[in-house]
């Protein structure tokens, strides 16, 4: 019988880490590209459904069905291990690998020694978040040539989610961690200050919440 388990990207992230959440290894290395897993932070701040996650748990002090491993930080493969018997009990993925591997190496880590990047001045308003990956935040577009309404920004600020999503685990608190960026940024244009406490906002409700 199937149960169904709620969990905030940021729940999921560190199960990841204590590996309780694992893969098998029957499963297939990461094949997704930059694009869909920037497009997988879109997303999950429009608040689009991205599917269930499907997994076998596996109690603590049994033998695995399988040997597994666990998610990587970097896009390298990782090496799979046996044991005899589990130490805590785990969850092995069935369906979704790519999904959370995304969510991993874009909170937790680095893809080629890119970083994943997000637009703080994104056009929150129509719900156009932008993700992109980079070595550096200069090497991203200073200008977004998409955003010509006068509602809109057309500089970008980008700022890596790794850090953002530290500073919010550590504060819990959105407007805080706004309040920082803009102090740090010498923000002070209302529609610029509106456009990073929302985008911080609505990147918070969308990792932490259930």
């Amino acid at each position: 019988m199937a149960n169904w388990t709620h969990l905030s990207v940021k729940n999921a992230m560190t199960k990841i880490s204590d590996e309780e959440i694992v893969l098998p290894v029957i499963q297939r290395r990461l094949v997704w590209s930059e694009d869909k897993m920037e497009l997988l932070f879109d997303s999950l701040l429009k608040g689009n459904s991205f599917g269930s996650v499907i997994c076998i748990e596996e109690e603590k002090d049994t033998k695995p069905l399988f040997a597994y491993r666990g998610f990587t930080r970097d896009g390298h493969a990782v090496a799979s291990k046996e044991v005899d018997r589990l130490a805590k009990t785990q969850w092995f993925i069935i369906d979704g690998q790519q999904r959370l591997q995304s969510f991993y190496i874009g909170l937790a880590g680095e893809l080629g020694g890119k970083r994943l990047y997000f637009d703080l001045f994104s056009d929150y308003a129509d719900m156009e978040y932008d993700f992109r990956f980079a070595v550096k935040a200069d090497d991203l577009p200073v200008i977004n040539k998409e955003r010509t309404s006068p509602d809109t920004i057309s500089k970008c600020l980008w700022y890596p989610v790794d850090e953002l999503f530290q500073r919010l685990n550590m504060a819990m608190k959105a407007r805080q961690v706004a309040r920082e960026i803009i102090k740090k940024e010498d923000l002070d244009d209302s529609v610029r200050i509106d456009a990073v406490e929302t985008n911080v906002q609505d990147f918070f409700d969308a990792i932490f919440a259930d």
